[in-house]
């Protein structure tokens, strides 16, 4: 090793929380992603429209865009695959032609019921190495973490 290399900044990527959060999320999105794709013949992007149509009723395709943290281009991608599988409509808002409204179907309200428990088994999965009082903690922990994000600075922290 050189006397260069003694200097240079050491990062252990297993105890940088960035890293460890992007793991997990990676893993369990891909759990996620190929338990739909083979049951339901869908992605993520479009359970996280359904998930928030359910939760939300009929919204924008922004206010979905926003609700999810999905880029408007993935949603309009979505939404289109989702209207020809009849899981959601898609109207013109009267007040503001430039704006399309989403909504869930009977067969989309069909899909989510069918899919809540498939969600709500694999989370208990993921969960179940936690003690209850570890669960509240990083629920806690979570949301924090969660609002925290939502301050992070668009020009990044060069500061």
């Amino acid at each position: 090793m050189s006397e260069s290399d003694h200097r240079r900044p050491k990062i252990r990527l297993q105890e940088f929380v960035p890293y460890q959060l992007s793991v997990t999320a990676g893993r369990m999105t891909q759990a996620i992603n190929n338990l739909f794709e083979r049951k339901y013949q869908f992605q993520i992007p479009e359970w996280r429209i359904l998930m928030t149509l359910a939760e939300n009723g009929a919204l924008s395709a922004h206010e979905v865009a926003e609700l999810s943290s999905m880029d408007r281009a993935r949603v309009s991608r979505a939404q289109r695959r989702m209207a020809d599988l009849e899981l959601i409509t898609i109207t013109i808002d009267d007040a503001d032609r430039r704006r399309t409204i989403l909504d869930l179907t009977e067969k989309g309200w069909g899909i989510v019921d069918t899919i809540v428990p498939d969600a709500d088994r694999t989370g208990e999965w993921l969960l179940a190495g936690l003690s209850d009082e570890e669960r509240i903690q990083l629920n806690s922990l979570l949301a924090k973490l969660l609002i925290r994000t939502g301050e992070i600075p668009d020009q990044g922290f060069d500061d």
